[in-house]
């Protein structure tokens, strides 16, 4: 009798198990995505570049399959992001422009004059920049 109970708690028992371990990974792969890591980081006083990478190296390992995402699919993944929820990231919309220059700008600007020297200053840079170089082609 007991042999008997012991075969029909073994397969109920595998399949709790299974999807136990499998709804929990999707519970929290879905926490956090890549406009929470370089929105975070950006608001934490970092510069672009690693935030840019930090939030690029997660979905990168997100992603599972057999093709990766370049750097511009997850550029428009982050930005698709923050305009879904604008409230939740509404001190990285000033961010977003950064995801496709390269720079890093800041979220205050004192006065005209100080956006007249940054506009200058990226007008310089991007001069001097060669041009043909993408900059996502890692």
């Amino acid at each position: 009798m007991s042999f008997g109970i012991k075969q029909n708690f073994l397969p109920i028992s595998i399949f709790c198990l299974i999807c136990g371990t499998t709804l929990g990974l999707k519970v929290n792969a879905a926490v956090t995505n890549g406009a929470d890591i370089y929105c975070f980081m950006r608001n934490g006083g970092n510069t672009h570049e690693p935030s840019w990478q930090a939030a690029y190296q997660f979905i990168k390992n997100k992603k599972q399959g057999l093709f990766k995402t370049s750097p511009k699919q997850a550029a428009t993944l982050i930005v698709e992001e923050v305009v879904q929820d604008p409230v939740k990231y509404q001190d990285c919309i000033s961010y977003l422009g950064d995801l496709y220059t390269g720079d890093s700008s800041s979220i205050k600007i004192d006065n005209d004059k100080g956006l007249e020297n940054d506009l200058s200053t990226t007008m310089e840079s991007q001069e001097k920049s060669p041009k043909g170089i993408d900059r996502y082609d890692y």
